[in-house]
């Protein structure tokens, strides 16, 4: 620690004291000038490279050595163990932890916003590493022996306390800073690094990046910073970037002057990105430099990177997706549907790759393996990191940075229909180039994929991969997987490894149904997912049981769950979170949406477990509306997380539409219009419901309401056409030339539904609903003519299966007409406003 009496206040006459405060990132973006700035990195900085924190460190060292001292502290442990051992012995433990590292996105962009010189409290060589990536000279002091090289026109790399390259044991002067008489033996060299930094702040400021303000190390390098400041008199100023939010503990730090923010370095760097020119990044894959530009690198994982980081098969086995470690550590099984995608990529329609399937498929695995076998064969591969929006210019510019260096690259982007207008705007893009360079893999709910607008461009130059049931050769494998994995194995139920090998595939494929959510419950747990599930739930006490049902409710409703919206439906304080997240490890987790705005998403770790769960913790309908009203009337405009989820009990199957009656149904859509008055989903939700039971006037009213708010709406026109058709149909009261004339106006309607708007096989559909009806009250069977035409026009531009299948349907009820064979008019149920992205409305 740098202050000799940590209990003292020297600061509390100071006016510049009271400027402390917690600042929002966008805050610290525009305070922050790189150049005129040094950072001072704590443990956490290095995490998301893969490094343990100091915590996680001592752990390590402690499941090595046998008897377990009473301690965690890392240098108690440390001592320990060189007083047990050696101190060679000690050093190649945490060389062979830390030595194998290497940086993620976030830390390879640092190098290129120039900062001023930076203070690390790491062992490890990631700094070192990014500065060489980005071509970037860098000075690197270690201990006193490095002072006398240092060149003043570079930035420095400070390392307090030392490096796993250099260490006394190894031969060298120096030393790490490992145990207490490790700190005492190189006091004079701390000195000196401080005397460095007391000088930098004379004209610049000083970043603290650290994990938690718990860490009291990290708190006590950000006041000892800001006692220099202000003992030197400087302009200087101190701010503290915390990747987890502690509102209490900043209020403290405030006191001494130091400003807190709360958020990841990925969003920072971003962030920082957006602010300043866009310098371009090297790829950690290749050596390369210019493939991503700075704004990319964060907003994306890099595969051969996170190949890297450790592998945990238990998180993977309670049914969350593979990572690229855990493929790597070879903790998942191939399937033989991997063939079938590998010709796929490699033929003229291999541009744009889509794994599609339902829920518990296994569409994130499966594509993650595949870009990590393409990463190993020299490919350049990235994951889009969806908490950030999809990024169309800054791909297009990947694409031809690597078209410049001859390389080809591949961009995995997870379930997609969530930016589905910037993944049609990049797959259009691409798709006109003439080969281009950077492939899209993408994964998709099979409902979804179906029903969406999509890109010309997936179809012509495209391939789609419907994932399914696990075959007889995939079931062998994951069979295989359990038997060979030792670190699997400890994790499977004895009574599954009491069966043969025979009889352990007989029960995943008849058992099981071959279904790889179901099969991997039924290999880690009892015969039915369910009952896992539920006695899962049962051990859970009462507050936390109350928690679980909510989150899994919400999710399956499709609501972007988030804490205030939790708090919020439970009522309950803010205090008692933390205690329920830790009792609820593994079962709802926590993730960051923006640091800076205090938004963190919940979630169970399927959605096929929020299915279950909410079918029998909701099974009641009075259950459901009560819940359904606590989130609408408590719904806040405000946060654009809140809105969406009000557009996903709208539209999705287990919301409002979940329900039975429909007098409620109608009820809670109104209660949304009412709060959101410019949404269109609920509205158009509500004219659907009111066709749906034949309340045409209702629906008319609701129609022209609609038409108030927004002039222009392909689906509520295509309704409009819609309801004149029921109500052609449905009043027999009327003569049959009013209805003729009733029709005539939905025609006519529909002609200007497919004229006004882009080629969309639904408005194409109604055109051809129309044409029947007329058909078959006028015998005027040429009208469907003109609808069939327009298909096979809309079929040749997108090439789109749904609408071939659509104009066969069509062609097959147009023979009907001209044979005068008796003639059903009504089709399938098409897809309402859920085709519509959500995203966009």
């Amino acid at each position: 620690m740098l202050s000799s009496n940590p209990h003292k206040r020297p600061y509390g006459t100071t006016d510049r004291l009271r400027e402390g405060k917690m600042i929002t990132l966008d805050d610290l973006v525009h305070q922050i000038r790189p150049e005129r700035a040094v950072l001072l990195l704590g443990a956490g900085a290095a995490i998301t490279s893969g490094a343990p924190s100091g915590a996680q460190l001592s752990s390590l060292l402690l499941s090595r050595m046998n008897p377990k001292p009473d301690t965690t502290d890392l240098q108690e442990v440390c001592g320990i163990w060189e007083a047990r051992q050696d101190r060679a012995s000690l050093v190649a433990e945490i060389q062979a932890i830390l030595g194998h590292l290497s940086p993620s996105n976030a830390l390879l962009a640092l190098p290129k916003f120039r900062w001023r010189n930076i203070y690390s409290t790491n062992f490890d060589r990631l700094i070192e590493m990014s500065y060489r990536n980005s071509g970037i000279e860098l000075n690197i002091v270690r201990s006193n022996f490095d002072f006398a090289g240092k060149r003043d026109d570079v930035p420095t790399l400070y390392k307090i306390h030392g490096c796993i390259t250099q260490d006394i044991s190894t031969g060298h002067q120096a030393r790490m800073i490992l145990t207490e008489r490790d700190y005492d033996a190189v006091a004079d060299y701390r000195e000196a690094v401080f005397r460095s930094l007391s000088f930098d702040l004379v004209t610049a400021d000083t970043l603290v990046i650290g994990q938690s303000l718990k860490d009291a190390h990290l708190r006590q390098m950000a006041k000892d910073a800001a006692k220099k400041a202000i003992s030197s008199g400087t302009s200087g100023r101190v701010y503290v970037l915390s990747f987890e939010r502690d509102d209490d503990r900043a209020m403290l730090m405030e006191q001494s002057g130091i400003r807190v923010c709360f958020a990841s370095l990925e969003e920072f760097v971003y962030k920082l990105s957006l602010d300043s020119p866009d310098p371009l990044v090297a790829s950690s894959t290749s050596p390369i430099n210019g493939v991503l530009p700075t704004r990319l690198a964060t907003a994306c994982v890099d595969v051969s990177h996170a190949s890297t980081l450790p592998s945990n098969p238990v998180r993977l086995f309670n049914g969350a997706a593979a990572t690229y470690s855990d493929i790597k550590s070879g903790f998942t099984a191939e399937r033989s549907d991997e063939i079938r995608a590998f010709k796929a990529q490699d033929s003229a329609k291999g541009f744009f790759t889509v794994f599609a399937g339902v829920a518990g498929v296994g569409k994130t695995t499966f594509a993650r393996r595949i870009l990590h076998k393409r990463a190993q064969d020299g490919f350049l591969c990235w994951e889009a990191n969806m908490q950030f929006p999809l990024d169309v210019e800054g791909w297009l510019t990947v694409d031809e940075n690597l078209r410049g260096s001859n390389r080809q690259g591949f961009l995995l982007i997870d379930d997609c229909t969530t930016q589905m207008s910037a993944v049609n705007a990049l797959a259009s893009k691409l798709g006109r180039l003439d080969r281009p360079h950077l492939r899209l893999v993408l994964t998709a709910n099979s409902g979804l994929w179906r029903s969406r607008q999509k890109s010309s461009a997936f179809f012509k130059r495209g391939t789609t991969v419907w994932l399914s049931r696990l075959k007889e050769a995939d079931l062998v494998n994951l069979i295989n997987l359990v038997a060979s994995q030792p670190r699997i194995h400890e994790l499977v139920d004895p009574a599954f490894l009491l069966l043969s090998d025979r009889q352990r595939l007989e029960r995943l494929r008849d058992r099981c149904s071959a279904e790889m959510f179901v099969c991997l419950k039924n290999i880690f747990g009892n015969d039915e997912l369910d009952y896992i599930l539920l006695h899962e739930y049962a051990e859970l006490e009462q507050a936390e049981q109350d928690v679980y049902r909510h989150v899994a409710a919400l999710q399956a409703m499709g609501a972007r769950v988030h804490r205030q919206l939790v708090l919020r439906c439970l009522d309950i304080d803010a205090g008692q979170l933390e205690a329920m997240l830790v009792k609820l490890d593994g079962i709802v987790e926590e993730f960051d949406v923006s640091r800076d705005k205090g938004l963190y998403g919940w979630c169970v770790r399927h959605d096929v477990v929020a299915h279950i769960i909410s079918s029998y913790k909701f099974a009641r309908d009075d259950e459901l509306y009560d819940l359904l009203v606590r989130i609408i009337e408590g719904l806040n405009p405000g946060v654009h997380m809140e809105i969406e989820t009000a557009r996903a009990i709208c539209a999705q199957d287990w919301g409002i539409a979940k329900l039975n009656s429909d007098t409620d149904q109608v009820d809670l859509l109104r209660r949304v219009i009412s709060v959101l008055p410019a949404e269109r989903i609920p509205r158009r939700r509500l004219v659907k419901k009111f066709l749906d039971s034949g309340h045409l006037g209702e629906a008319a009213q609701t129609i022209k309401s609609a038409r108030a708010v927004f002039a222009k709406d392909m689906i509520i026109d295509r309704y409009e056409v819609k309801m004149l058709l029921a109500r052609a149909r449905a009043d027999n009261s009327l003569r049959i030339e009013d209805r003729e004339a009733i029709l005539q106006d939905a025609l006519n309607k529909a002609r200007k539904l497919v004229a006004n708007h882009d080629v969309d096989g639904q408005n194409i559909r109604t055109l051809a609903d129309v044409a029947v009806e007329l058909a078959h009250m006028t015998g005027e069977v040429d009208l469907l003519g003109e609808a069939l035409g327009l298909f096979r026009d809309a079929e040749d531009e997108l090439l789109d299966p749904e609408i071939a299948r659509l104009r066969m349907q069509y062609e097959q009820q147009d023979r009907n007409l001209r044979r005068g064979d008796p003639l059903s008019t009504q089709t399938s149920d098409e897809p309402d406003d859920q085709t519509i992205d959500l995203a966009r409305h």
